[in-house]
């Protein structure tokens, strides 16, 4: 990865809510001094509703919960995740309200991790293994490495506004200038499915979660018919 400015502010959009307010919010790179809140932000609300994660129980999972704490902080310190932030008019605050994690994912070529313990995390390893044996998007762009996305989560008050497809959108600007062609990845809930097609990326693959948890032999608890691979060519 070539040098670049860090952090880097990717968009600034506005909205309009219920109660004729007008709020600003920016998208950029995740600040060093907010990795940690990042992190723990997405083990809040990401775990307890997110198909995967619900799944494998690993919001009940201290052991778990540890485990996925030290893979999202590997996964931050590439420097290649970004954070949608509410800022105030004056310019003075940042609340972090959303957070997509990012990172290069590589065809044939498992991503480095540390075998988890815990039976949540290896029901998730297993489900990740299973779902990165699918090719459709090295396929579709004739390429052997993309920006895959590792989770993506917006903070429920402000859900509705468009933030998780402002966050997809920065995260193709962001690959373009990180030297990758595609990004892309699994999209496991209907929401951020719906947020992918909102934000211009191309559904390539999907299969039921029945059919998936039969490949991965686990039950899957989902009111989500189907997984999905979506990708989207950046140059």
């Amino acid at each position: 990865m070539s040098s670049r400015e860090y952090p880097k502010v990717w968009s600034e959009f506005e909205r309009q809510v219920e109660d004729g307010r007008i709020l600003n919010f920016v998208t950029k790179d995740i600040p060093e001094d907010m990795w940690k809140t990042a992190v723990e932000f997405m083990l809040g609300s990401y775990i307890k509703e997110d198909v995967w994660w619900m799944t494998a129980g690993t919001a009940e999972d201290p052991e778990a919960i540890q485990e996925y704490r030290v893979l999202l902080t590997s996964i931050i310190e590439q420097k290649m995740s970004l954070a949608c932030f509410l800022t105030e008019q004056n310019g003075t605050g940042h609340t972090l309200v959303g957070v997509n994690m990012c990172m290069p994912q590589e065809k044939d070529r498992f991503v480095e991790h540390i075998p988890p313990k815990s039976n949540a995390g290896m029901l998730s390893l297993r489900m990740f293994s299973e779902a990165t044996k699918f090719t459709e998007i090295y396929d579709k762009y004739n390429v052997t490495n993309y920006l895959m996305g590792a989770g993506l989560s917006v903070a429920p008050a402000y859900r509705g506004l468009g933030i998780a497809v402002e966050l997809l959108k920065a995260r193709k600007t962001l690959a373009k200038e990180l030297g990758f062609r595609v990004t892309g990845g699994i999209f496991t809930s209907v929401s951020s499915q719906k947020s992918a097609e909102k934000a211009g990326m191309e559904c390539l693959f999907k299969i039921s979660y029945k059919q998936f948890g039969e490949r991965c032999e686990i039950e899957f608890n989902s009111d989500t018919e189907d997984l999905k691979i979506f990708g989207t060519n950046v140059e």
